[in-house]
């Protein structure tokens, strides 16, 4: 092979592998966007339990092809969010009262570890991001914004905490702890008041991490996710908590 033959098939190649990874990340965003949209429109009620999530359908409204709205549906089963039938159509998942105790013991377990371990390795920045959650939420009038937020929130507490594996667990409860939320928001009083009790918990969460009190930053955290089990109608959930 010649010099110039050989430069010619670098520049080939160089060109080449600088395409495939853009056109790879181009998708991979698209993906993400049809991701979020689902999700939001599955925590949000727009589908109820056991309704067609129709793939082509979904393409249309969105405006892309079908490959992105089957990788998303794809992931939201493996979030546990939906469903494939035996014929392959998606479908939102039944919930019940045992998801419900499952997704609760597991929050229990998890995030009073996170608090514990945020109030140890708390920093600035955590702290301005939990204070802006609350700011936010603060100002919304949007009840499945409050919804989000409220995830978000116990979000930020999980990634101060600064434990990889603790992290990895929770992103396996996140979406489905984002659909029960939404659930209780949607059946109390209101936005305003569930806004006010949702603010009011994550206050003294955050006063109670700046003080640098592990065993309190705990206790707060169990206290304040067994009020969230209280407040969910008897009818969704089974058993005591001790």
């Amino acid at each position: 092979m010649t010099t110039s033959t050989r430069k010619a098939g670098d520049a080939v190649s160089t060109s080449a592998a600088g395409k495939a990874p853009l056109e790879q990340i181009v998708r991979r965003a698209l993906t993400d966007e049809v991701l979020t949209t689902l999700r939001k429109a599955i925590v949000a009620g727009a589908f109820a339990p056991g309704d067609h999530v129709p793939e082509t359908r979904m393409a249309e409204q969105l405006g892309v092809s079908r490959v992105p709205v089957r990788e998303a549906m794809m992931t939201l089963e493996r979030e546990g969010l939906l469903e494939f039938d035996e014929r392959g159509a998606a479908r939102v998942r039944n919930f019940t009262a045992a998801d419900f105790e499952e997704i609760f013991t597991m929050r229990l377990a998890l995030e009073p570890m996170a608090a514990r371990l945020a109030c140890r390795r708390l920093q600035s920045a955590d702290v301005a991001a939990l204070t802006e959650n609350i700011k936010r939420m603060r100002k919304t009038s949007n009840l499945l914004e409050v919804t989000l937020l409220d995830v978000d929130f116990h979000d930020l507490i999980m990634q101060s905490a600064r434990h990889s594996l603790l992290f990895v667990c929770w992103g396996n409860l996140r979406s489905l702890l984002q659909v029960w939320l939404a659930r209780l928001h949607r059946r109390e009083e209101g936005p305003k008041e569930t806004k006010q009790l949702t603010v009011q918990g994550h206050v003294r969460i955050v006063k109670i991490l700046q003080s640098g009190d592990e065993e309190a930053a705990e206790k707060e955290m169990r206290q304040h996710l067994v009020s969230w089990r209280e407040r969910m109608p008897k009818a969704t959930w089974e058993g005591n908590v001790a």
